[in-house]
């Protein structure tokens, strides 16, 4: 049977509402790899992140390949290697910034180790809580960034209605090189215009040469719709935004606390 691969995001799919993953999901994980099948993950969290929470729970596979920094960068698990990383430029990391502090919402942004941004306050509170990931607060961000950063994330607790703003005025300014997508309701996300789930996906299938018709894709959120359109299959978590649901193929019957991804491996890679 032709090699399958599955890209799938992390939280609200991969992993529950308490970034756990269930025994019975593990399971159908790693019998899709002892298949002969590809796994990838496909987050917009970093690198780092995503290594930290796989060690967690054990789900280190072969040949498993991590898509980051919502597809700024695909790294090869077995070679420890990075195979491409895109970035922000660092003047327009600073303007997005500057936007930030104008409409006075929490923004940070990444070293290779460590979330970066300028005091503690719940919103840092709760990325950590939900990451896992060490912080540096400083009152200048880009200063000890120091590089162009993989990407920056604006956070408010209250409501999307309150990051709108701040995305239209990015978009406005440096639309021409950077994307603005929400990730979750709390969460915008600001990087490389050309990177993407999507053109990641493109890029891990071409370089492992598995057709694009043999990827399937699951997600939830709307930086995952580029990802699921690029898949042969692309489908969305019952707990999906609406949204996402419209680009979809189809949509799970249970939610991401309720093994829904499970769905898909029994479906598309059971044999």
């Amino acid at each position: 049977m032709s090699e399958k691969i599955l890209f799938t995001d992390m939280d609200g799919t991969l992993f529950t509402s308490d970034k756990e993953i269930s025994p019975r999901l593990k399971e159908l994980l790693i019998g899709l790899v002892e298949r002969g099948n590809r796994l990838v993950l496909s987050s917009g969290r970093t690198q780092s992140s995503i290594q930290n929470a796989i060690d967690r729970i054990g789900l280190a596979l072969p040949g498993m390949f991590f898509i980051s920094t919502n597809g700024n960068a695909v790294y090869d698990c077995d070679r420890k290697r990075f195979l491409f990383q895109k970035t922000v430029p660092l003047d327009i990391a600073q303007g997005v910034i500057d936007l930030a502090h104008k409409h006075g919402l929490h923004i940070q942004s990444y070293t290779d180790s460590h979330v970066v941004c300028e005091r503690n306050n719940p919103e840092i509170a709760f990325y950590r809580k939900a990451t896992g990931m060490d912080a540096i607060f400083t009152p200048d961000i880009m200063s000890v960034v120091r590089k162009p950063p993989g990407k920056l994330l604006a956070i408010s607790l209250e409501s999307r209605s309150r990051l709108e703003p701040l995305r239209l005025d990015v978009l406005e300014k440096y639309g021409d090189t950077i994307a603005a997508l929400y990730s979750c309701d709390e969460y915008l996300e600001f990087f490389d215009k050309t990177a993407g789930k999507g053109n990641a996906v493109r890029y891990v299938c071409e370089h492992l040469h598995i057709p694009l018709s043999h990827a399937v894709a699951v997600g939830d959120a709307e930086n995952d719709i580029s990802m699921l359109e690029a898949a042969g299959y692309g489908v969305a978590m019952a707990n999906a935004d609406p949204l996402v649901k419209e680009h979809a193929d189809s949509v799970t019957q249970n939610d991401n606390d309720h093994d829904g991804l499970a769905e898909v491996i029994l479906k598309y890679f059971a044999s």
